[in-house]
Protein backbone atom coordinates (compact mmCIF):
# COMPACT_ATOMS: atom_id res chain seq x y z
CA UNK A 1 0.00 0.00 0.00
CA UNK A 2 1.55 3.30 -1.11
CA UNK A 3 0.05 6.91 -0.83
CA UNK A 4 3.00 8.64 -3.17
CA UNK A 5 2.97 8.12 -6.76
CA UNK A 6 5.45 4.71 -7.72
CA UNK A 7 7.83 4.08 -10.38
CA UNK A 8 8.23 0.93 -11.95
CA UNK A 9 11.17 -0.42 -13.95
CA UNK A 10 10.90 -2.87 -16.70
CA UNK A 11 12.76 -4.74 -18.88
CA UNK A 12 12.49 -3.01 -22.16
CA UNK A 13 14.61 0.24 -23.56
CA UNK A 14 14.83 2.54 -21.00
CA UNK A 15 14.91 6.30 -21.43
CA UNK A 16 17.22 6.72 -18.81
CA UNK A 17 17.36 10.47 -18.88
CA UNK A 18 13.98 10.90 -18.22
CA UNK A 19 14.00 8.19 -15.23
CA UNK A 20 16.80 10.01 -13.67
CA UNK A 21 15.03 13.15 -13.47
CA UNK A 22 12.90 11.72 -11.40
CA UNK A 23 13.87 8.91 -9.52
CA UNK A 24 14.96 10.24 -6.12
CA UNK A 25 11.65 11.47 -5.41
CA UNK A 26 9.46 8.06 -5.50
CA UNK A 27 9.68 4.91 -4.47
CA UNK A 28 11.08 2.08 -7.72
CA UNK A 29 10.18 -1.41 -7.69
CA UNK A 30 11.61 -3.61 -10.77
CA UNK A 31 9.34 -6.15 -12.46
CA UNK A 32 11.77 -8.27 -13.37
CA UNK A 33 14.17 -7.72 -15.67
CA UNK A 34 14.35 -4.07 -14.97
CA UNK A 35 16.15 -5.01 -11.92
CA UNK A 36 19.15 -5.40 -14.57
CA UNK A 37 18.97 -1.79 -15.22
CA UNK A 38 18.77 -0.58 -11.67
CA UNK A 39 21.30 -2.85 -10.11
CA UNK A 40 23.89 -1.90 -12.88
CA UNK A 41 23.39 1.90 -12.34
CA UNK A 42 23.00 1.73 -8.55
CA UNK A 43 19.62 2.66 -8.27
CA UNK A 44 17.93 1.47 -4.84
CA UNK A 45 14.69 -0.20 -5.06
CA UNK A 46 11.80 -1.69 -2.77
CA UNK A 47 11.36 -4.92 -4.41
CA UNK A 48 11.67 -7.15 -7.70
CA UNK A 49 8.23 -8.33 -8.60
CA UNK A 50 8.07 -11.08 -11.16
CA UNK A 51 8.90 -14.87 -12.06
CA UNK A 52 12.77 -14.13 -12.02
CA UNK A 53 13.33 -15.59 -15.14
CA UNK A 54 15.06 -12.81 -17.03
CA UNK A 55 17.23 -10.98 -14.34
CA UNK A 56 21.25 -12.15 -14.70
CA UNK A 57 21.80 -14.47 -12.31
CA UNK A 58 24.93 -12.54 -10.73
CA UNK A 59 22.45 -9.75 -10.20
CA UNK A 60 19.81 -11.83 -9.06
CA UNK A 61 22.25 -12.96 -5.91
CA UNK A 62 22.90 -9.51 -4.94
CA UNK A 63 19.38 -8.84 -4.55
CA UNK A 64 17.96 -9.72 -0.76
CA UNK A 65 15.45 -12.41 -0.15
CA UNK A 66 13.36 -10.35 1.30
CA UNK A 67 12.90 -7.95 -2.06
CA UNK A 68 12.35 -10.65 -4.00
CA UNK A 69 8.46 -11.20 -4.47
CA UNK A 70 8.22 -14.06 -7.00
CA UNK A 71 4.86 -14.63 -8.84
CA UNK A 72 5.63 -17.79 -11.60
CA UNK A 73 2.00 -17.36 -13.07
CA UNK A 74 3.39 -17.78 -16.72
CA UNK A 75 -0.62 -16.30 -18.00
CA UNK A 76 0.36 -12.31 -16.99
CA UNK A 77 3.15 -9.90 -17.91
CA UNK A 78 5.32 -8.63 -15.21
CA UNK A 79 3.64 -5.13 -15.63
CA UNK A 80 0.38 -6.96 -14.62
CA UNK A 81 2.18 -8.33 -12.07
CA UNK A 82 3.43 -5.28 -10.52
CA UNK A 83 -0.19 -3.45 -10.55
CA UNK A 84 -2.16 -6.68 -8.80
CA UNK A 85 0.40 -6.51 -6.07
CA UNK A 86 1.16 -2.79 -5.76
CA UNK A 87 -1.70 -0.34 -4.74
CA UNK A 88 -1.28 2.77 -5.66
CA UNK A 89 -3.05 5.59 -7.38
CA UNK A 90 -0.23 6.83 -9.74
CA UNK A 91 2.29 4.67 -11.36
CA UNK A 92 5.18 5.83 -13.61
CA UNK A 93 6.50 3.52 -16.14
CA UNK A 94 9.81 3.02 -17.73
CA UNK A 95 11.03 0.20 -19.57
CA UNK A 96 7.19 -1.20 -21.07
CA UNK A 97 6.65 0.50 -24.24
CA UNK A 98 9.74 -0.08 -26.46
CA UNK A 99 11.73 -2.63 -28.01
CA UNK A 100 9.00 -5.26 -29.18
CA UNK A 101 5.79 -4.30 -30.09
CA UNK A 102 4.25 -7.34 -28.41
CA UNK A 103 5.46 -6.50 -25.64
CA UNK A 104 4.20 -3.23 -26.12
CA UNK A 105 0.82 -4.22 -26.75
CA UNK A 106 0.98 -6.59 -24.09
CA UNK A 107 1.71 -3.03 -21.66
CA UNK A 108 -1.41 -1.58 -23.36
CA UNK A 109 -4.02 -4.73 -22.14
CA UNK A 110 -2.42 -4.71 -18.18
CA UNK A 111 -3.32 -1.01 -18.06
CA UNK A 112 -6.67 -1.43 -19.27
CA UNK A 113 -7.40 -4.75 -16.41
CA UNK A 114 -8.29 -3.86 -13.13
CA UNK A 115 -5.74 -2.15 -10.48
CA UNK A 116 -5.94 0.62 -8.18
CA UNK A 117 -4.70 3.52 -10.24
CA UNK A 118 -6.33 6.47 -11.41
CA UNK A 119 -3.20 7.73 -13.40
CA UNK A 120 -0.48 5.33 -15.30
CA UNK A 121 1.99 6.91 -17.34
CA UNK A 122 4.24 4.73 -19.59
CA UNK A 123 7.48 6.51 -20.48
CA UNK A 124 9.14 5.63 -23.83
CA UNK A 125 12.21 6.86 -25.96
CA UNK A 126 9.89 8.63 -28.16
CA UNK A 127 6.50 8.74 -27.13
CA UNK A 128 4.73 8.40 -23.95
CA UNK A 129 1.35 6.43 -22.82
CA UNK A 130 -1.20 7.87 -20.65
CA UNK A 131 -4.28 6.31 -18.91
CA UNK A 132 -6.14 8.63 -16.51
CA UNK A 133 -9.51 7.94 -15.13
CA UNK A 134 -11.98 10.79 -15.25
CA UNK A 135 -11.53 13.89 -16.79
CA UNK A 136 -8.14 15.60 -16.95
CA UNK A 137 -5.62 18.29 -18.61
CA UNK A 138 -1.81 19.14 -19.54
CA UNK A 139 0.25 21.97 -20.76
CA UNK A 140 1.92 21.37 -23.74
CA UNK A 141 2.85 23.34 -26.80
CA UNK A 142 0.96 24.70 -29.12
CA UNK A 143 1.33 22.11 -32.24
CA UNK A 144 2.27 19.12 -30.21
CA UNK A 145 1.13 15.68 -31.73
CA UNK A 146 -1.40 14.02 -29.54
CA UNK A 147 -3.28 10.78 -30.09
CA UNK A 148 -6.03 9.00 -28.19
CA UNK A 149 -6.39 5.38 -28.87
CA UNK A 150 -9.22 3.47 -27.86
CA UNK A 151 -8.86 0.18 -25.88
CA UNK A 152 -12.30 -0.08 -26.41
CA UNK A 153 -15.05 1.62 -26.91
CA UNK A 154 -15.13 4.54 -25.20
CA UNK A 155 -17.35 8.26 -25.46
CA UNK A 156 -16.33 11.42 -24.60
CA UNK A 157 -18.10 14.20 -23.53
CA UNK A 158 -16.10 17.07 -24.56
CA UNK A 159 -12.14 18.01 -24.99
CA UNK A 160 -10.57 21.65 -25.13
CA UNK A 161 -7.86 22.91 -27.01
CA UNK A 162 -7.33 20.12 -29.43
CA UNK A 163 -7.62 20.50 -33.26
CA UNK A 164 -10.16 18.09 -33.41
CA UNK A 165 -12.73 18.33 -30.87
CA UNK A 166 -14.12 15.29 -28.81
CA UNK A 167 -17.24 16.09 -27.95
CA UNK A 168 -19.97 13.71 -28.13
CA UNK A 169 -17.60 11.28 -29.89
CA UNK A 170 -17.32 7.49 -29.32
CA UNK A 171 -14.00 5.90 -30.23
CA UNK A 172 -13.50 2.00 -30.93
CA UNK A 173 -10.55 0.37 -32.59
CA UNK A 174 -12.36 -1.51 -35.13
CA UNK A 175 -14.29 1.95 -36.22
CA UNK A 176 -13.24 5.59 -35.47
CA UNK A 177 -9.84 6.11 -34.04
CA UNK A 178 -8.20 9.14 -32.15
CA UNK A 179 -4.88 9.29 -34.23
CA UNK A 180 -2.69 12.26 -35.04
CA UNK A 181 -4.48 14.78 -33.38
CA UNK A 182 -2.98 17.84 -32.12
CA UNK A 183 -2.99 20.63 -29.28
CA UNK A 184 -4.02 24.52 -30.59
CA UNK A 185 -3.97 26.05 -26.77
CA UNK A 186 -1.34 25.71 -24.60
CA UNK A 187 -3.42 23.14 -22.06
CA UNK A 188 -5.65 20.71 -23.15
CA UNK A 189 -8.34 19.05 -21.46
CA UNK A 190 -9.88 15.82 -22.17
CA UNK A 191 -13.57 14.73 -20.90
CA UNK A 192 -14.53 10.88 -20.76
CA UNK A 193 -17.51 9.41 -19.70
CA UNK A 194 -17.37 8.11 -16.39
CA UNK A 195 -19.94 5.53 -16.76
CA UNK A 196 -17.23 2.91 -16.94
CA UNK A 197 -13.30 2.72 -16.25
CA UNK A 198 -11.40 4.52 -19.24
CA UNK A 199 -10.94 2.61 -22.27
CA UNK A 200 -8.50 4.87 -24.06
CA UNK A 201 -4.80 5.97 -23.55
CA UNK A 202 -3.47 9.18 -24.93
CA UNK A 203 0.00 9.39 -26.67
CA UNK A 204 2.22 12.26 -26.82
CA UNK A 205 6.07 13.04 -27.32
CA UNK A 206 8.23 12.34 -24.19
CA UNK A 207 10.22 15.06 -24.63
CA UNK A 208 7.19 16.59 -23.03
CA UNK A 209 6.78 14.53 -20.78
CA UNK A 210 8.08 16.77 -17.61
CA UNK A 211 5.03 18.81 -18.34
CA UNK A 212 2.57 15.58 -17.41
CA UNK A 213 4.27 14.72 -14.59
CA UNK A 214 4.23 18.51 -13.52
CA UNK A 215 0.34 18.62 -14.17
CA UNK A 216 -0.92 15.50 -13.02
CA UNK A 217 1.68 14.22 -9.96
CA UNK A 218 4.37 17.04 -9.32
CA UNK A 219 1.54 19.67 -8.07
Amino acid sequence: MHDEPIILVGGSKINSYLLKKIYKKHKIYAADSGANFLLSNEMDFEAVIGDMDSIDSQKLSYIKNEKKILISDQNTTDLQKCLSKINSKIFIGFGFIDLRLDHTLASLTAINRKHSARVIILVGEIDTVIWVKGKWSCEIPVGTRLSLWPLGEQFFHSSTGLKYSLKDLTLHPLNLIGTSNKTIERKFSVHPSENYSSRYVTIIPSKYFLNLYNSLIGE
